[in-house]
């Protein structure tokens, strides 16, 4: 399959077909329209119920994409409050795990509002990010100076909000992770999930197909990932179930009783977390 990405003007080659990463098997890929008039190309991994992009965007292809998003004048980057008000609610997932605040590592910080969030109740907090241009944000709308590496120390948190899907390697940046949290260290992940109503209700049009996105992790594909990496004690915790969001869909004439019958067979399929878009797990180390 060629496919090339053209981002800010410029056009980059997707070289590098993949087969899935927990088991090695080949599946067929879909191409998909993703947003911001990008292409997506999704294999799904039935035995490991993970769902990832062959051939995927090449590397430089995702520096460039990440770099134009965070430099963009979209209301996901700008809308400072918003993401102040979401940085808010991410830490009220930390406390429930870690009560205390101690040292925490945002990895994958975006523009630094989590950073400044945990920073403001307390928190010893560093970020770590590659974008140029999300740095540079953090510096101007938040007053946090993230670094490019990951530091040589250890943590009693790390978080990775809306990070792990975008990862060529998350197995290896895991085992990296791991190893620098301190004993009884908390990681806590938020991804999208791929076995949800919404996924199904939306088919192609699911809000998180995206370019960057190279993995979509179901529970059981996320825990597997996790563990491998040395962490234990995996969970899913019981966030952002969509009963709210299903009653406005139902508002829609279009979707009204499609809606009800994907929620409830998808509740049926997957009875802990069909109702989850986005979840937000814990681990051990």
């Amino acid at each position: 399959m060629s496919m090339v990405d053209v981002i800010d003007g410029a056009s980059y080659p997707r070289l590098d077909p993949i087969a899935c990463p927990l088991c090695g098997k080949q599946s067929p890929a879909r191409v998909i329209a993703a947003r911001f008039s990008m292409l997506t190309s999704v294999a799904e991994c039935p035995a490991c119920r993970l769902a990832y992009q062959t051939p995927r965007p090449s590397e430089e292809a995702s520096r460039a994409y990440m770099n134009w998003r965070w430099s963009s004048g979209d209301s996901y980057v700008t809308d400072s409050e918003n993401k102040r008000r979401a940085a808010r609610a991410k830490l009220t997932h930390v406390q429930e795990v870690r009560p205390l605040p101690g040292r925490l590592l945002d990895f994958g910080a975006g523009s630094g509002a989590f950073v400044r969030a945990s920073l403001d109740a307390g928190w010893q907090a560093i970020g770590v990010e590659q974008s140029e241009s999300a740095i540079a944000r953090a510096r101007e709308y938040y007053g946090v100076e993230l670094q490019d590496s990951l530091p040589d120390e250890e943590f009693d948190v790390i978080t990775m909000w809306d990070v792990v899907e975008h990862l060529r390697d998350p197995l290896a940046v895991l085992r990296l992770l791991h190893g620098r949290l301190r004993r009884e260290g908390v990681l806590l992940m938020e991804t999208g999930n791929y076995e949800n109503w919404r996924r199904i209700l939306e088919g192609e049009r699911w809000s998180l197909y995206l370019l960057d996105h190279h993995f979509y992790f179901s529970p059981a594909s996320l825990e597997t990932v996790v563990t491998r990496a040395g962490f234990s004690a995996f969970r899913v915790l019981d966030v952002d179930h969509s009963a709210p969001s299903l009653r406005r869909t139902l508002t829609r004439p279009r979707w009204g009783m499609r809606a009800w019958r994907t929620y409830f067979a998808s509740k049926r399929a997957w009875p802990e977390h069909g109702d989850i878009n986005v979840m937000v797990a814990a681990a051990t180390a």
